[in-house]
Order: structure tokens, then sequence, then C-alpha cells
């Protein structure tokens, strides 16, 4: 996958949403692509590694306490909460019958970004604030 197609799907998934061009490319850069082959775990639920997946070829699934929760495609991300608090993954992603392509983005990459510059921080919080306000709604 060329760079400029990487930092296009990074630029259309809602965690960045606003953020300018050279803050989708420092986030480019600062991540890793990732095959992996039909059937084979992306991410195992309870495991302590952490860190941003979005899917940039391909599909996988998604399950969570043993319940199937649907497919993830193109743009999708997963692991976004544990790249922030570091906590155990809460899902399996398992790469569909065409194998998957992610990019990875871990704490340690990230966090330096999020600290050095303001606007990549305030991407996240909106993003998550919005999230939150949603789970709420669904609540009431």
């Amino acid at each position: 996958m060329s760079s400029a197609q990487l930092k296009q799907i990074l630029a259309g998934i809602d965690l960045f949403t606003g953020l300018s061009p050279a803050a989708i490319a420092q986030i480019a850069e600062s991540g890793s692509n990732f095959r992996s082959g039909p059937g084979s775990n992306v991410i195992t639920e309870g495991s302590k590694d952490s860190g941003l997946r979005v899917v940039l070829q391909g599909s996988a699934n998604v399950v969570v306490g043993g319940e199937d929760r649907g497919q993830i495609g193109v743009g999708d991300y997963v692991g976004e909460l544990s790249m922030i608090d570091g906590a155990p993954r809460s899902a399996t992603i398992t790469a569909g019958p065409e194998g998957v392509e992610t990019f990875a983005l871990s704490p340690m990459a990230f966090m330096p970004l999020v600290r050095n510059d303001g606007d990549i921080a305030a991407a996240l919080l909106k993003t998550l604030v919005a999230r939150l306000r949603k789970v709420e709604a669904a609540q009431k």
C-alpha cells in the first residue's frame, strides 16, 4: 500500500477527523503495516499487547467473550482504548478468508504525538466524548 493510500485511510477515520495533512503524515510515519493470513489472530482477547489497528485491506471477524460481533473492513479500527490506557485487549480479531492488512500504532509511538501536538489530542478527545455521549443516550 502506498503512503498516500495509507494517509487517505487514516484521514478518513473518526479518530483522526479534522487533523491536518501534516499530523496525519506524522501518525502514518509512526506506525507499521502488518499482513495476517486467513484465519490468523490479529489481536487476542485478554492479551496485554496494546495499540491501534486500522484495516487497510481485507476484512476481519470480531469476537468478544466468545460472541461474534461481526466483521470489520477497510477503514475500520480497533484497539484505540488499549492504545490509551494499556488495558488488556477486549476482543479477538481474526483475519477473514482473504487475510487482512492492518496499520498498527503502538502507545509508545502514539503518546509522544499526543503530547507534542494539541490538534491530535483534541481530535482524540472529541471522538471519545462523542462515543461516550452515544452510549449514554442509548442507555436512556
